[in-house]
């Protein structure tokens, strides 16, 4: 009986987040972060994909530019959250300069599920102020993980993935002060 209650007070959840978020955002967008949002994401549903956390669709949502139908690892969309390990927020999107600051992906496929591999090839841009020339391109060919910064003077920065075999991108922006 205590599941049914926990399912019952997400379901309600999800329902007032869909009455309260704007249009171009997702149903459960306000509760968990937006995929190509600046909020950041730390719970583990994250990591299953926005068609998991549920939608009044049938079908899963995708974020960001869209891969090509194509592609031969299958990827459709990146879902990008704000990654900040240890650094808290002083307000949405806005962090306390010297903290290790970046981006949290995963890639799922036309369906819906996490592409949890090494079949992509992913690239990860930073931009923003002073940042030194070997970060501001990282590479790399997980389809799914996390990438962060030791960022130390204030600005606005943003963070693009982009997998080079599908075509797919999505970004996020934040502040640091």
């Amino acid at each position: 009986m205590i599941r049914k209650s926990a399912a019952v007070a997400v379901l309600a959840a999800a329902a007032i987040a869909t009455a309260a978020a704007p249009a171009t955002a997702g149903p459960l967008d306000t509760l968990f972060g937006s995929a190509g949002s600046s909020g950041s994401g730390s719970s583990d549903l994250l990591n299953a994909g926005s068609s998991a956390l549920g939608s009044s669709s049938s079908k899963p949502q995708h974020y960001g530019k869209l891969g090509r139908p194509d592609a031969t690892n299958g990827v459709k969309s990146i879902n990008v959250w704000t990654y900040a390990p240890k650094a808290q927020a002083i307000s949405p999107g806005v962090y306390p300069k010297n903290s290790q600051l970046g981006v949290r992906w995963n890639s799922t496929i036309d369906a819906g599920p996490v592409v949890d591999g090494n079949q992509c090839r992913m690239e990860i841009r930073l931009s923003g102020p002073r940042v030194p020339k070997k970060a501001q391109l990282t590479k790399t060919q997980d389809c799914t993980s996390a990438k962060s910064f030791l960022l130390r003077a204030p600005g606005s920065y943003g963070i693009s993935v982009t997998d080079t075999i599908s075509g797919a991108s999505n970004s996020i922006k934040f502040d640091v002060q």
